[in-house]
């Protein structure tokens, strides 16, 4: 991205409100609105009469302009509003919103195409999160930016894998006896995900439904388990020679899923730390 001494994250993230809120009056989405709106961000003292375009900083039309160009790549927005000959414009400076691009904007705090914004959301919900975790998701959403889809679902689930070991360990260390202690690293220790993900599901369900009311949670095991089964799902289906090919829409889902999964584990991780099971 274009420096524009901003940080690239904020710069994407005042472009993203501005689409979600849309142009005003009826206008067309035009480059120049967006970096006027922009500017208005970084200085917001009112302005005797509307700044031409022509005035705007060059740190700031550059960088939106190098903005738009990433979500034209990324199929969020499309140049122009029209065809020509009297139907709109079919170019820049001149550009709308995509049917999928309204779908992206509108999925909320965590949007996989900001890469910055959405690890550093996952950070404030979940501060502890291991940083082989952050490593693999990040991974995940640069594949995602960059149209690779089953990359990204491989290293998601790598990254859903990393959170699972995590969680092995804690049951490990909370469980009350030597036996019961040798019993489970026996059934997990350099074990397939699928067999350390079943030696987990035999240790949480007893347990479910106190850690679902002390969590204030109405089944941690559909909130736990369900999402990890579908990451590890889709990763090893997408990591072996299948064929099996990941459409945009299935890895953007998962990538919606993540968080979710991500904190109730480690909420549980927290829940099982000092606990006898």
């Amino acid at each position: 991205m274009v420096n524009t001494g901003i940080e690239p994250s904020q710069l994407r993230e005042w472009v993203y409100e501005y689409l979600r809120k849309g142009p005003q009056g009826g206008f067309a989405l035009e480059l120049s609105e967006v970096a006027r709106w922009t500017y208005g961000k970084v200085d917001p003292s009112p302005m005797p009469r509307p700044m031409a375009a022509h005035e705007i900083p060059n740190h700031i039309s550059d960088g939106v302009r190098s903005v738009v160009w990433e979500l034209i790549i990324q199929g969020i927005v499309i140049p122009g509003n029209g065809l020509g000959s009297g139907q709109g414009s079919p170019e820049l400076p001149f550009f709308q919103v995509t049917e999928w691009g309204k779908k992206c904007l509108a999925s909320g705090e965590f949007t996989p195409y900001d890469t910055g914004t959405y690890i550093e959301r996952i950070r404030v919900r979940v501060p502890k999160t291991d940083s082989r975790v952050v490593l693999y998701l990040t991974e995940s959403l640069m594949c995602f930016r960059g149209a690779s889809y089953l990359g990204s679902a491989i290293m998601l689930g790598v990254a859903a894998e990393t959170i699972l070991l995590s969680l092995k360990d804690a049951i490990h260390a909370a469980l009350d006896t030597p036996a019961k202690k040798d019993k489970f690293a026996a059934a997990t220790n350099g074990k397939p995900a699928k067999r350390i993900y079943e030696a987990i599901r035999n240790r949480i369900d007893p347990n479910a439904q106190q850690i679902s009311n002390d969590l204030g949670k109405e089944d941690v095991t559909a909130e736990l388990m369900g999402i990890f089964d579908l990451t590890r799902k889709t990763r090893n289906e997408a990591g072996h020679p299948t064929g099996r090919k990941i459409e945009r829409e299935e890895a953007f889902a998962l990538l919606q899923l993540f968080p979710s999964y991500c904190q109730v584990s480690y909420e549980v991780i927290a829940w099982l730390d000092g606990k006898a099971i």
